[in-house]
């Protein structure tokens, strides 16, 4: 018989885990709900990352948003979140990690801005960044 012990490591900021300390210390640097994060697209797009208590501060107290019905509590997306999130938007320069990451210390739920798709938005920003690069002489040939 055979016994191990394996460490397994833990994000300090949300339940991310892992079985390397140096990823998931890497990790913990840019996590979104890291309220003193390091965005990584920021710096990749050599843009000027705001204080995370400035962009939270944009958006509008949530509580009121909750409603709970027949079928459960629900999230309800009112203008003046509409409008707050533009201005995010604005504010981060279109930033997907950042307004990702001040959507969930907000507590808001991603998927209730219909008009904000993470998935999508950073394919648009890699292909932007990668079409920089080759303009620049920096791609692969």
């Amino acid at each position: 018989m055979r016994r191990e012990k394996k460490w397994v490591y833990y994000c300090d900021f949300c339940k991310k885990s892992g079985r390397s300390g140096g990823h998931i210390a890497k990790h913990e640097k840019r996590c979104t709900m890291n309220p003193d994060r390091h965005c990584g697209m920021c710096a990749m797009m050599d843009l000027d990352q705001k204080p995370m208590p400035e962009l939270l501060a944009i958006l509008p107290d949530i509580s009121r948003c909750w409603e709970e019905d027949d079928w459960g509590r629900g999230f309800i997306v009112y203008d003046d979140l509409k409008e707050a999130f533009s201005k995010l938007r604005e504010k981060v320069e279109n930033c997907p990690a950042c307004l990702m990451a001040t959507l969930r210390q907000k507590g808001v739920p991603v998927q209730a801005i219909t008009s904000f798709n993470f998935t999508e938005e950073c394919k648009s920003l890699w292909s932007e960044f990668n079409e920089s690069q080759d303009k620049r002489g920096y791609g692969c040939y």
